[in-house]
């Protein structure tokens, strides 16, 4: 099995000076939260702090595997309700209920994240005016 390569990662701890910086050789693998499912523990050789390589996704601290947290996710984007999700995905409706919070927290987050830095130069209101013109007319 080939190497995997860990500087993806980022170190969690607020303390630590490369903290959620990414890309670094600081991150190293320790080992095997759960090795039937494969997810590892890493650490971070600067603060020494420990963690799961799904921290900071919406996976971390569910036993669910990868696949079934994406299948409910696409059956919410697609606009299945709650329990019709939980049927097909055969998991409990309370399961349905955390995943749909850890993942729109999740989404929140991210593009809070992204979103920051954007500056609007330009509004163009076409379809509002054609709608409020609309109405005007037949006042």
């Amino acid at each position: 099995m080939p190497e995997r390569d860990w500087s993806t990662f980022a170190c969690p701890n607020p303390d630590c000076s490369r903290y959620r910086q990414p890309g670094g050789t600081n991150i190293r693998p320790h080992g095997w939260s759960s090795k039937q499912r494969g997810i590892r523990c890493l650490r971070c050789t600067c603060c020494g702090k420990n963690f799961s390589e799904r921290t900071g996704t919406p996976l971390f601290r569910t036993q669910l595997p990868q696949q079934t947290v994406l299948h409910i996710a696409e059956h919410l984007v697609e606009g299945n309700g709650m329990r019709p999700t939980s049927r097909l995905c055969g998991v409990s409706l309370n399961t349905v209920l955390r995943i749909a919070h850890r993942v729109g927290d999740h989404a929140q987050e991210f593009h809070e994240q992204m979103v920051q830095h954007v500056q609007v130069n330009q509004v163009q209101v076409d379809e509002a005016w054609a709608f409020v013109g609309k109405k005007g007319q037949t006042l």
